[in-house]
This record gives C-alpha cells, sequence and structure tokens, in this order.
C-alpha cells in the first residue's frame, strides 16, 4: 500500500510576506504576468479567485525537464494570520501520470532580519507506483516562481 510523503524547500526574499501571500491567496491571476516565462495562462473554471473552492487551471512549463503541460487545482485554505496557502490538484499532466494525490502549501514568513521574507513550499503526495519521481523539481519549480514574483513585486 501506498503512503503519503512530503517534500519542500524554502527561498529567502526581498519583498515582504504580506505581498507574497497576497498574490497567492487573492491575485494568483497575475502569477502569469509575474512568471511569463513559467506560466502561460491561469484560468478560473470555479468560485472567485480569491477564495477557498476556487477551481483554476494553469499552463506551465518547466525548462529543465522539458515539462509543459497544464494542471487543474483547488484552494483548500487560505489562512490570513499564518499568511499560507494550500491547493490540492486533480487533472493534469502530473495527476495523469505520476501521483493519486498532491497538495502543496506555500507559507510566507516575515523575516525579522533583513525586512523581507522567506517562502516555504511543501508537497504532500502519494505516488501511482515506485517509478514515479520525487517531485523536487516542482518544488523548485515553485520557489524559481517566488524568485519571479519578488523581483517583480520589489520592482513596483
Amino acid at each position: 500500500m501506498a503512503q503519503l510523503q512530503r517534500v519542500g524547500g524554502q527561498i529567502e526574499l526581498k519583498c515582504e510576506a504580506e505581498k507574497m501571500f497576497e498574490v497567492w491567496a487573492h491575485k494568483i491571476y497575475l502569477v502569469q504576468n509575474m512568471c511569463p516565462s513559467k506560466v502561460q495562462k491561469t484560468v478560473l473554471n470555479h468560485g472567485e479567485w480569491h477564495k477557498v473552492g476556487a477551481v483554476l487551471t494553469g499552463n506551465y512549463v518547466i525548462n529543465n525537464i522539458g515539462e509543459c503541460a497544464s494542471i487543474k487545482t483547488r484552494v483548500d485554505e487560505i489562512d490570513e494570520e499564518k499568511k499560507s496557502v494550500r491547493h490540492s490538484y486533480h487533472e493534469g499532466y502530473i495527476m495523469e501520470n505520476y501521483y493519486k494525490t498532491f497538495k502543496s502549501k506555500m507559507q510566507a514568513i516575515p523575516n525579522n532580519n533583513n525586512n523581507g521574507c522567506i517562502v516555504m513550499w511543501s508537497f504532500e503526495y502519494e505516488k501511482m507506483n515506485q517509478d514515479a519521481p520525487e517531485p523536487t523539481a516542482y518544488v523548485d519549480f515553485m520557489l524559481a516562481m517566488a524568485k519571479d514574483i519578488d523581483s517583480y513585486l520589489c520592482k513596483a
């Protein structure tokens, strides 16, 4: 029987935690403008962009593994106090080929040492079979997106 596994990573950024959280929790439609080489399109399929229950489809490109695909995600939780957002993934390339379940959590934590923030991405997943890859490429991808968003927010 397969079991749930976890993988994650973090990155230190210059922008405020509140700004990073605001993008992921309430303005995710802006990500395609902030990371155009990574996200080509984000579509709202159901609900409202900034609310729990929203269902989104996104087209993305992960160049280092040559993956150009789409994914359907649902916003499962928005925690204003902890500045975190949880998603579950339901359709798309990775769900058809690698994972039975796939969930993510993004948290933006104020960094009191340099006025920026630390962004943490984690994934909880269950592989379809033992040949499915560990999702470290997706952690790296999300951290790279956070870096692109940081650059965009720091210019504004």
